[in-house]
């Protein structure tokens, strides 16, 4: 992929690794929280996921690695182990529509979008996902560690389309802070469902050399 995106793609794989390098850490959502879940694919699904409940891997992040509570572009990554042992992974960021990231002041409020959609079975579709859980959580790690040790924080799972349309497709259960464990890679360009190609080629061709930058740059 590459050669398709020439100097520009270069240019991007340089800057986020030099950003990733004076961090030390990833060059966006440098700072983020380790989280054990549960997926509960609903009856409506159309990303063909685990009919029955899996295990899986969350990260939640701010962007831009603010400090403290200061509102910022939250990130949810999910990683889905497949049956074949190949992990599928998507990230969500807290949105104004769809396509724009934005600042959110909670972890429990506002919506979180993948952004970039998905071109499945000759249409595009985005993922999307909002919290479900009355309890609150200002936009701090601390606040939202204290939130799932309190008890269990459940998202619902969103499929959209161009034209708007909303369909559920999985509920996210948040049930331990996961510590210890090893911190995966997600990649959501990599680790694509079967049938799912991210959309636009081109601007996925350039977040993916910035994904290159930031792993080599960390």
């Amino acid at each position: 992929m590459a050669e398709q995106t020439g100097p520009v793609g270069k240019l991007f794989r340089a800057g986020f690794r030099t950003l990733a390098a004076l961090r030390r850490a990833r060059a966006f959502h440098p700072d983020g929280l380790l989280l054990k879940g549960e997926l509960h694919a609903s009856r409506r699904d159309d990303i063909a996921l685990p009919p029955e409940p899996v295990t899986v891997t969350v990260r939640m992040s701010k962007g831009a690695g603010l400090p403290g509570r200061l509102p910022d572009a939250l990130g949810l990554a999910i990683r889905i182990p497949d049956a074949d042992g190949y992990p599928w992974d998507f990230t969500l960021t807290t949105s104004a529509g769809r396509v724009l990231p934005s600042p959110a002041r909670a972890w429990t409020s506002g919506r979180y979008s993948s952004l970039l959609p998905y071109r499945t079975n000759g249409e595009l579709v985005w993922l999307s996902a909002r919290a479900e859980t009355p309890r609150h959580a200002e936009a701090s790690l601390d606040a939202l560690r204290r939130l799932v040790k309190e008890g269990p924080v459940t998202y619902l799972v969103e499929t959209v389309r161009a034209n708007g349309h909303r369909k559920p497709c999985a509920t996210l259960t948040l049930r331990e802070v996961d510590e210890d464990a090893p911190r995966p890679a997600f990649d959501p360009m990599l680790n694509a469902p079967p049938g799912w190609e991210p959309r636009p080629r081109w601007l996925t061709a350039l977040r993916e050399r910035a994904y290159e930058g930031s792993r080599e740059g960390r």
